[in-house]
Parts: C-alpha cells; structure tokens; sequence
C-alpha cells in the first residue's frame, strides 16, 4: 500500500471503516464492489470514479454515495495535494429515505459545502445524520437483468448453472454478465471471497486463516488480489480495525 492511503475511522456498527486518501496513486484502483454503501467526501483536488459505464470527478464541496454491490473503479490520481475520505457505511444504518434512493439508483450525488469546514474525523461523526438533509441528485438504476445476473451466480456453485437459471449458453451467460454488471462472473466472485475476508479481518481473525476461510490458495495470492482492490493489505487492514 502506498503510505497516502490510510483505513480508519473504525469501530462503529455504522460506519464500519473509512479510507484516509492524500496525495497521488498513479495506478489507481481495480474495479470492484463492497457490501457497505460507500460515501465520498473531498477536501482538496479532485478524485475521479468510473461508476458502471459514467465517468464521475468529485470536488471539494461535494458528496458521493455508491450503493453495495455497484462495481465502481478509482481512477489513477495524480494531482499532489489531494485529501479525501471514502466512509463504509451498513446499509442498515442509512436513513430511509437515503436507502429508497440507492435502489432506484447507481450513485447519488450532492453539494455539502458545510462539509469543507469540518475536520474528516468530525465528519465521521455525523455522517449518518448529514446524509439524511442533502437534496440528491440519481443516476438511473441498474437494469433489472443486472440484479437476476447477479443472484444467478450468487445462487450456483457453476457458471453453467447459473447461465441455465438464465435461459443462456455459458458464453452468452458471461457475455451479458460483462456488460450488464462490469465486470465478469469469475471476478465477482472474487470481489465476493475478498468482502467476506475484510468482514472477517474487521472481527479480528489472523490474515491466515482469512486467506484460507475466503478460498484462496495462499496468503500471498489473497494479499496481492487484495491490495489491488483496496488498496491496502490485509493485514494493515486488519491493524487500522485493532487487530495486531
């Protein structure tokens, strides 16, 4: 992990974590997805997210929310004096009316001005209760073939199975897969291997054991396809949640 990206603001049951951005990351991130809604805040610069198929530059004075479950990339960064905070939230914790928002939607986004002036850890604060005033702007939502797609994989241990569910060959399964979700079956099911390792390194267990419980053959493939995704490894994952 690069030393300008930093996981904390940890420890509560809605807002499981943050990820404390300053400076450039040439390589960016790789595409991936989490199961907790993610909300982006800038201070300084700009930060630019591919969300599905739209390009997205957030500012100073604005505000990000990508739902769980939205495949999303950071783009490479390259400006030098760049500060911002990615906060995980539960969907559970949001407000309602947020929640109802995200379903009908791929990303919501607002001007927060006020949030300029606060300090990132008071922003962490307050997060869930701010997020209940902004007036959102949406994005359209997922096609609803996205979501049978998904669940299609999610529900069979073969991609074959999943495409019969689906009424497709296994090619055209993974065809529609790719272009509906982003990215192809066999990397959602990574991404969905490694958030069980995050929920897992959260609660503390050993980075080891976590490789193995996530399905990987070794530590050192689940730290390097981790890093990739979340910029971090896991096992400085697991120290900004107090596991040493």
């Amino acid at each position: 992990m690069s030393n300008n990206l930093r996981y904390d603001y940890a420890g509560d049951d809605a807002l499981l974590e943050g990820a404390d951005w300053h400076g450039r990351r040439p390589c960016g991130l790789d595409l991936h997805y989490h199961e907790e809604a993610q909300v982006s805040v800038i201070w300084n610069g700009a930060r630019d997210y591919l969300i599905g198929r739209r390009a997205v530059t957030l500012r100073p004075g604005e505000i990000l929310v990508v739902p769980a479950g939205r495949p999303h990339h950071a783009q490479p960064t390259l400006g030098e004096h760049i500060r911002s905070v990615e906060f995980y939230l539960a969907p559970s914790a949001l407000p309602e009316a947020l929640r109802l928002h995200l379903a009908a939607s791929d990303y919501l986004f607002a001007a927060a001005p006020e949030l300029r002036e606060m300090r990132p850890a008071d922003v962490a604060a307050g997060l869930v209760a701010f997020l209940a005033k902004p007036s959102w702007h949406r994005q359209p939502a997922q096609p609803a073939a996205a979501g049978r797609l998904i669940g299609a994989v999610a529900g069979h241990r073969r991609i074959s199975e999943a495409a019969e569910t689906a009424g497709l060959s296994r090619e055209g399964f993974i065809r529609a897969f790719s272009r509906e979700i982003g990215m192809t079956p066999h990397a959602w099911r990574i991404n969905d291997r490694l958030n069980l390792g995050r929920r897992l390194l959260r609660a503390g267990e050993p980075v080891s054991d976590v490789a193995y419980a996530a399905g990987f053959s070794d530590q050192s493939h689940f730290g390097r396809t981790f890093l990739k995704l979340f910029g971090a490894t896991p096992g400085q994952f697991r120290a900004a949640h107090g596991g040493f």
